[in-house]
């Protein structure tokens, strides 16, 4: 297995090992999760989780605009 080094500031580090802490995970481990992820153009980790929350009652459709009063437009 290949090995890579980076540089980060002081807060993002801060950052990353408190998600690697959430998710029980070694700093290494987050970090290739993250590259492979982006590289792969995976899906947003709990993205297809989404799907099927919402209620049929929380979608409405906005207002529409009233086309008689659109602006005259001219030829060309």
């Amino acid at each position: 297995m290949s090995q890579m080094t980076i540089y980060l500031e002081e807060k993002e580090m801060r950052d990353i090992r408190l998600s690697a802490k959430r998710e029980n995970i070694s700093v290494s481990r987050w970090a290739r999760n993250r590259l492979c992820e982006a590289v792969h153009h995976a899906w947003p980790r709990g993205y297809f989780d989404l799907f099927g929350t919402l209620a049929e009652s929380d979608l409405s459709r906005p207002p529409q605009a009233d086309l008689g009063v659109d602006a005259e437009r001219g030829g060309l």
